[in-house]
This record gives C-alpha cells, structure tokens and sequence, in this order.
C-alpha cells in the first residue's frame, strides 16, 4: 500500500503540470487563430469570455490523454533514472507492480472522460455554435474574413478587400454568383454595409458605386457591363444554415451517443424505404424499356427500298422512344444511388463520431500502457522530456484519427478500423516493451 500512494504521488503531480502546460498550448493557438479575429471585431468582453470558456472544454479534453502520457513518462522516467527501478526489481518487485496503480488511475480517467466526452463536450460544442451564430447575425460582419474568399453561402462567393470594423462598412467587394443557368455573375462594389432582414432569413448587402458584369444565357455572344450607384443583393435562406432548435438538428459532434444512436436508426430506416421503394420504380421502369425493345427494329440494308421501308417512321419512333426510355431509367438509377450513398456516409458519420468518443477516452489507458515502459526505458524525468515526447506520440495519434475519420468518411474503410486501429497499435506496442521491461 506505502508503493501505491508512493507511485500515486509520484504520477499525479506531474499529470495536472502537463495538463496545464498542454492546455496553456491549446489556449494560446486558440487566441491567436480564433480570438484574435474576434476582438477586432468590437465583440463586447463578455460575450468573447463565453466564447473562451465553452472552447476550453474541448481543449481539456484533448490535453487529458496527452497530460497522461506525458505524467507516465515523467514519473518511470524519473525513478528509472534515479536508479529505483532497479532497486526494487533487486528487491523482487516488477514494474509491472509499479505500473499498476498508474494503469488503474488512467483507468478511471478513460471512464470520467467517456462521460465528459458524451455530455459535457457535445453541450459546449452546440452553446459555441449557437453563440457565434448570434455574433454572425447582430454583427455580420464579425464572421468575414478581409483578403479571403468566403464560400459558405451556396452558389454565392464574395470577396472583401478590407473592413472597417467601426461603422462595419465592408471594402473593395467582388461578389461571384452562380446561377441556374451556370452563367456566373460578378458584382463588383466599392463598399458595402450587411443586415439580417425578414427575421434572420435574407442577408442583406447595401452596396455602393459598382458593376455588373454577366452575359445574356439566351445569347452567349453578349456581355453586358451595367454600372450602378446603390443596389441590394440578398442571400437567400441563410436561415437554413442557423436554425437549430432541437437535438436532431444538431451536428453529430453536438450530439449525444444516444442522440446518434437514434439519428443513426433513422437513417438507416430511410435509407431501407429508400431501396425498398426503388426496387418497384426500377423495375416498372425496366419493363416499359422492355416493351419498347419489342417494337424496336432495325431495317437490314437489303429491305431499305421495300414496302418494308414504309414503316421506317414507326421504327424510328420506337427507336426514339427506347433510347429516351433508358437515359430516364440510367438518370433514376443514378440519382438513387447518389441518395442512397448520402444516406451511407451519414450512417459512417455517426458511427465515426460514436467511437471517436469512447477510443479518445481509452486513449489514456492505452498512453499509460505504452509510456510506462518507454519512460523505463529512456530514463529521463522532468516535464520537458515528458512534453516532448507526449506531444509527438499524440500528433502521430491525433493525424492517424484524422486520416481515419477522413477515410471511413469517403466509405474507404469502416468507421471502427478508422477510430480503433491506432489504439489497437499503440497497445500493442505497450504490450510488447512493457514484456520486455518486465523480463529485464
């Protein structure tokens, strides 16, 4: 019991430093790509306060498995160093007995992070969401970036030179919009100012001493150079992008297990109607195709010039018709298939997300496992070997989720592979030097 508390001792202290230093890392990337942008754009202090706080939640919950490796690094590297190791190996006690109480520690921090990544992570996800929405609407231009093509707007793209963040009066503005007629249309404006109009639906755009430039769909061969001194151009259903009032709008990272499990179920269920359903359009489709071939000849040229070639018009017509029947049945079958593939990344999407949040929990386990060895083995202590080493095992860790999550969300490989194969790996890596330490 003195080795427990002892080992304990030694590993908890250094945990919560790293979980500090690797938060503190988190924090300052964060500030400089997010807050950044955000206080310069006259944002009151409480309301970026909020914001920094419902963002440090993912962050500690990102630093946790790195704190973990990085405090068993420190803390076997240490008494590996120091040369306790292999003092109470000489006194028939195995590291695998002073890896025990770190194993169980870690162990209880994967289940505490599993409920943290299940209800504390998604909630602060969804209020972080919610909340720069309702930046993006009192102070539309909050969300633009001057000198970047904003893209976020379907068939729209706008470019914003410069913005004066005081009268929130946008500069040098060039607006690419893309029509039915896949004809695009440029405006370009000397300045702008933006509003939300008919109830958060419409934005708006009050532009000033500009042009049109676009060309007639009907005549390609004429431009047309339309100069003007104030006109609107309105962003349509930009509430589509906003409105989310309940749990099944949300995105599947603001979402529940339970709550994806059930999206998941639904999806599947409408995927399933979806196939059941086209199985009888395809197949009525098929047999009218079929039809239309029996009625369907073509005239050898011996009968061209005979009474035969009477009925040439009935036959190009069933021709006519054979071949317009099938482009029908190939576009149907097509846009079938086009759904139903939407509807399986959806399904890869939440699954991906479910195991996502129970192999990131796990991961404190499997970085115990592997950092104790390693730290026995490295023999170096202190909380700069420990960072050092923890922040390169979770950037190997964190790109092979990434490249993961990537792969199963194009249905390359399964959503269980894609969150589990690098735990499997670093386990079983663990396993084998924790076989070796033991066996010193």
């Amino acid at each position: 019991m003195i080795l427990v508390r002892y080992v304990l001792k030694e590993h908890i202290a250094p945990f919560f430093a790293a979980l500090f230093v690797t938060t503190f890392l988190f924090v300052i990337n964060f500030l400089v790509e997010v807050l950044d942008k955000i206080l310069s754009k006259g944002i009151p202090a409480q309301i970026v306060l909020e914001i920094f706080t419902l963002n440090v939640v993912w962050m500690v919950g990102l630093a946790v498995p790195m704190s973990v490796l990085a405090a068993t690094l420190m803390t076997f590297g240490r008494m590996s160093s120091d040369m306790e190791i292999r003092a109470m190996q000489a006194a028939g006690i195995s590291p695998l007995s002073l890896m025990r109480p770190v194993l169980i520690f870690a162990t209880l921090l994967s289940v505490l992070l599993m409920v943290f990544n299940n209800w504390l992570l998604p909630e602060a996800n969804y209020r972080s969401a919610m909340l720069m929405q309702s930046i993006s609407r009192k102070k539309p231009h909050a969300m633009i970036d001057e000198g970047k093509l904003i893209n976020q707007f379907p068939g729209v793209q706008i470019w914003v030179s410069r913005i004066d963040n005081q009268s929130a009066t946008l500069y040098g503005i060039k607006i690419f919009e893309i029509g039915g007629n896949n004809y695009p249309r440029v405006i370009t404006s000397d300045s702008a100012s933006m509003e939300y109009v008919d109830r958060g639906a419409t934005l708006m755009l009050h532009l000033k001493s500009g042009e049109n430039h676009f060309i007639d769909p009907k005549d390609p061969e004429r431009y047309f150079r339309i100069k003007f001194a104030n006109q609107d151009f309105a962003i349509q259903n930009v509430d589509d992008r906003f409105e989310r009032t309940d749990k099944k709008s949300r995105g599947y990272r603001e979402m529940t297990i339970e709550d994806m499990i059930e999206a998941l179920e639904e999806t599947t269920s409408e995927k399933n109607k979806l196939i059941a359903d086209s199985k009888d359009e395809v197949w009525r489709s098929a047999e009218r195709l079929a039809t239309l071939l029996k009625q369907d000849t073509i005239l050898p040229e011996e009968l061209k010039n005979s009474e035969v070639a009477a009925n040439a018009d009935r036959h190009k017509t069933a021709l006519d018709l054979t071949l317009k029947e099938e482009k029908l049945l190939l576009e149907h079958a097509n846009r079938i298939e086009g759904r139903r593939e939407i509807f399986i990344k959806r399904i890869a999407l939440y699954e991906v997300e479910i195991h996502k949040k129970i192999s990131t929990a796990v991961a404190c386990l499997i970085f115990a496992l592997i950092g104790a060895p390693l730290g026995i083995i490295a023999r170096k202590g202190g909380i700069g070997p420990g960072t050092v080493y923890s922040l390169g095992f979770f950037t190997v860790y964190w790109v092979c989720l990434i490249g993961g999550e990537n792969l199963a969300g194009r249905l390359i490989i399964s959503p269980e592979i894609s969150m589990w194969a690098c735990n499997a790996l670093i386990g079983t890596i663990g396993l084998i030097l924790t076989w070796r330490v033991s066996r010193r």
